[in-house]
């Protein structure tokens, strides 16, 4: 049996000053290599919560750059790969990715939230990934969201 982890983020790149993930990597016989890139639509206030979804693109890779302190080793090389962000989920009114449910006790149970912090006031150029652990009670599931993949954990010690 294997080992099960939170959902992880794919990594963040910057396509045309907006951060967002690199979800894929191809090189087709007759052009140069493209990445798949991804981020949230629809998460702004104009849209009901229920209609944030993931958009996504196919990009030259040469139209992408890198943020230091991230790992993009897995789309070193000539390699064809494809990786899939957590499905998104509403907590207090804000689109966020669902990377885990954790289960402390018979009936407690936790959600694992991950949110892209792009401040340049606090680093400029320099966007994370921060994670939150949530009562799973107060997080709202968003229609079309497939929550299949996301691991059901037993947390041991807090």
């Amino acid at each position: 049996m294997r080992d099960l982890v939170p959902l992880p983020l794919p990594p963040l790149v910057i396509y045309r000053s907006a951060v967002v993930l690199w979800c894929g990597k191809r090189t087709p016989p007759d052009g140069p290599p493209v990445a798949d890139i991804a981020w949230v639509h629809g998460d702004d206030s104009q849209a009901p919560l229920h209609r944030s979804s993931l958009a996504g693109a196919q990009v030259l890779i040469d139209d992408i750059d890198m943020i230091e302190g991230q790992n993009y080793d897995v789309f070193r090389g000539a390699c064809s790969r494809t990786l899939a962000a957590p499905p998104l989920v509403t907590y207090e009114g804000v689109s966020l990715f669902l990377s885990a449910w954790w289960q402390s006790g018979p009936r407690m149970w936790w959600a694992d939230l991950l949110r892209i912090v792009d401040d340049p006031a606090i680093s400029p150029r320099r966007p994370r990934v921060v994670g939150r652990r949530v009562p799973a009670a107060e997080v709202q599931r968003l229609d079309g969201q497939d929550y299949r993949p996301v691991p059901r954990l037993r947390a041991s010690v807090w």
